[in-house]
């Protein structure tokens, strides 16, 4: 089954190769209705990123049992996000959007960790998306009697301003709530941490992009970055309108990057992890400058790499093991050797280190900042950035260094092979974007002179350029190889002269014996020190959750008086049907 369903996931990529971006089909349904796909540099991109990256997750799901209906669900989820990032207009972007909604609903509720509340935020948080978009796509088509994006584009600089700003506050809204902005976050984590676990992988690393894909829709092909600024000048008195972006995106950043800190469950850090390197993303997204742009597009294809990799290495271990908390694991170097290596990488390219291709993505998005001249933006991301690297180390120190927590991982043994293909893939990628930087400039130009910018310099694979500075990729990886090489050499001599320590719970010479409930992990009591740091523990202390639960009892309490007003009593049923159309009539006359 799952080899049918791996050539399934196949044929849509052959599809649009076929194709070679010339892809264009139109369904008209009435003289108002046309369903129409359309390749666009953007969408094309977008396309390929979700549809390898459901095919390496359908690899690594061969080596568990796994049923029809969910196979099917997932490739109707694939399908789904094609047909979002490759719709011409409203009405096909609207149903991909649905079938999405629906799809991954079904697919994450045939998680056995998952409960109905968990369950509920999910659906809730993505209906109020729904209800945004479709509630922007009325007004636009009111203006512009159609969906096609096209037209919307062309008759947007008509519309009156009031309406102007709507359709963007409404569009942000629905595509801000899918990326999980700080504030609309609320659904996130529980449903990336109790989500079937190689699903989270697809939560994270595609689904989220969908949220990413709709706001480049927007602001750059719909609006216009040229009107942005200008709308936004007028309203803000001559601030920038990414400059409040750049502020959305850099507190959802640090918010998430201390949550993240404080985590035990290794799944609800990397969901914080998601949050806040998609901060990043919207930080810059709203610049309108090709550096902006492009960083953005940069970090949009090394997070999705990045969270693929690190979402199946986590899978694999909690299959094998069983465990899921920092506080259960440890010690797995020994055991998992493999595993640890392709860890080690993904967290070397989510801190944005050299040599791998999460230094270029920020190298990226650090010089959208000063070209833009947004000062205090560029201290947030630095700031997010290095408070970063706690979570990444706790990340790899909690599930393969430090100390075992328990005899039954002195008895693991390496994850299946099915596992790691994806993985070693996925690795592979990161090593050739800190090697050949320059390489995917060749496929954000498009992009950029789809939105009427300037178009990046290109002289090498190996070289990227900026405003500031140029960097050689393949000199940093070399040189990097040369001392790591030496390095290695060193530690192995060291090794060979060092006694090996067979029981390795065995960690005291005076005694004393640790009991069963002996809390030995380095990571159990990890980042409650933050706390002490009245900045950090106002971030910790403080939750999204009260406001949610409040919104829910009041809607419920209202709810419960509606219900009592129009059931049960004729008389008071009669009042509110005479006047819903008494309120008809009168706005008639008027």
């Amino acid at each position: 089954m799952n080899s049918i369903f791996l050539l399934l996931n196949l044929l849509p990529i052959l599809f649009l190769y076929q194709f070679g971006g010339d892809l264009h089909v139109s369904l008209s349904l009435t003289k108002e209705f046309t369903l129409s796909l359309s390749q666009t540099p953007l969408g094309t991109f977008f396309a390929y990123l979700s549809l390898i990256s459901f095919l390496l997750v359908t690899i690594a799901q061969k080596s568990k049992k796994t049923s029809f209906s969910y196979y099917a669900l997932q490739f109707l989820l694939s399908i789904a996000m094609l047909a979002i990032v490759l719709a011409g207009d409203f009405i096909t972007f609207f149903i991909g959007w649905e079938i999405m909604t629906w799809s991954s609903y079904f697919l994450i509720s045939k998680s056995s960790d998952i409960d109905t509340k968990s369950l509920q935020k999910y659906i809730l948080f993505s209906l109020a998306s729904a209800f945004s978009l479709i509630a922007g796509m009325v007004i636009a088509y009111s203006f512009a009697n159609s969906f096609d994006f096209n037209v919307i584009q062309n008759s947007f600089h008509t519309m009156p301003f009031n309406i102007k700003v709507a359709l963007i506050v409404l569009f942000s809204l629905s595509f801000f709530t899918k990326a999980g902005v700080i504030g609309l976050h609320y659904w996130v984590v529980d449903t990336y941490s109790k989500a079937p676990d190689l699903f989270s992988s697809i939560l994270s690393a595609v689904m989220s992009k969908m949220g990413i894909y709709g706001l480049f829709l927007v602001y750059g092909h719909l609006v216009g970055y040229a009107e942005l600024k200008d709308m936004f000048g007028v309203i803000l008195n001559g601030t920038d309108f990414g400059y409040v972006l750049g502020w959305i995106g850099v507190i959802t950043s640090i918010i998430a990057t201390f949550k993240a800190i404080t985590q035990d469950e290794v799944k609800r850090l990397l969901a914080y992890s998601s949050i806040a390197q998609l901060g990043y993303i919207i930080a810059v997204i709203g610049m309108g400058t090709s550096f902006g742009v492009a960083g953005a597009m940069y970090h949009t294809l090394i997070h999705t790499i990045i969270k693929l990799l690190l979402f199946i290495n986590v899978a694999a271990i909690v299959a094998q093991t069983g465990k899921n908390k920092f506080s259960e694991l440890g010690g797995l170097i020994y055991r998992t050797p493999v595993s640890f290596v392709m860890l080690l990488i993904g967290i070397i390219a989510l801190a944005g280190m050299p040599p791998l291709g999460g230094f270029a993505s920020k190298f990226m998005l650090y010089n959208a900042a000063i070209d833009s001249k947004f000062a205090l933006i560029l201290v947030g991301m630095l700031f997010s950035g290095a408070a970063s690297f706690l979570y990444c180390y706790k990340l790899v120190y909690g599930i393969y260094l430090g100390h075992p927590t328990s005899k039954d991982l002195e008895t693991q043994k390496e994850v299946p092979i099915s596992y790691l293909i994806p993985q070693v893939i996925l690795a592979l990628l990161l090593v050739a974007t800190g090697a050949f930087p320059g390489a995917f400039i060749k496929v954000i130009n498009p992009i950029l002179i789809e939105f009427s910018l300037n178009t990046i310099p290109y002289t090498s694979m190996g070289v990227m350029q900026s405003a500031v500075g140029n960097f050689n990729g393949l000199f940093i990886i070399s040189a990097f190889v040369v001392i790591f090489v030496f390095i290695l050499l060193l530690i192995w001599r060291i090794k060979s002269k060092a006694k090996n320590n067979l029981n390795r719970f065995d960690i005291s010479y005076c005694g004393e014996v640790p009991s069963k409930n002996t809390q030995l992990h380095y990571g159990y009591g990890f980042g409650t020190d933050l706390y002490r740091i009245k900045f950090v523990n106002a971030i910790l202390k403080r939750s999204s959750s009260p406001f949610y639960e409040a919104l829910a009892t009041q809607t419920k309490k209202t709810a419960g008086l509606l219900s009592r007003m129009y059931y049960g009593n004729i008389h008071n049923t009669m009042i509110i049907i005479l006047l819903f159309f008494s309120a008809l009539y009168f706005i008639g006359v008027n």
